[in-house]
C-alpha cells in the first residue's frame, strides 16, 4: 500500500515537471521566433513587451434609465410619453 502511494506521489511529481518542461520550452520558442523577427535590440523589446502584456476587454455596464411606473409623477410619464 506504502508502495503504491510513493510510486503515484513519483507519478504525479514527473507529470508536473514534464509540464513544467513544456511551458518553458513554448517561452524559448517564442524569445526565439521574436528575436528573428525583431530587426534591432528595441523592436524585441517591443514583441517581449506585446507578448508579456494581456488586453482584458471589458464591456462597460450600462445602468437602465427605466424607473418604476409608481415612482414617476403624472407629468414626467406624460413628457416621457411625449418625448420618447
Amino acid at each position: 500500500m506504502t508502495t503504491e502511494l510513493l510510486l503515484l506521489g513519483v507519478i504525479l511529481i514527473l507529470c508536473g515537471l514534464l509540464g513544467w518542461k513544456e511551458r518553458e520550452g513554448r517561452l524559448e520558442r517564442n524569445k526565439l521566433i521574436n528575436a528573428l523577427l525583431a530587426k534591432n535590440a528595441q523592436e524585441m523589446v517591443n514583441l517581449d513587451l506585446a507578448d508579456k502584456t494581456q488586453i482584458k476587454a471589458q464591456v462597460p455596464q450600462k445602468e437602465p434609465d427605466l424607473s418604476p411606473i409608481e415612482n414617476v409623477s403624472q407629468e414626467d410619464f406624460e413628457k416621457a410619453v411625449i418625448n420618447g
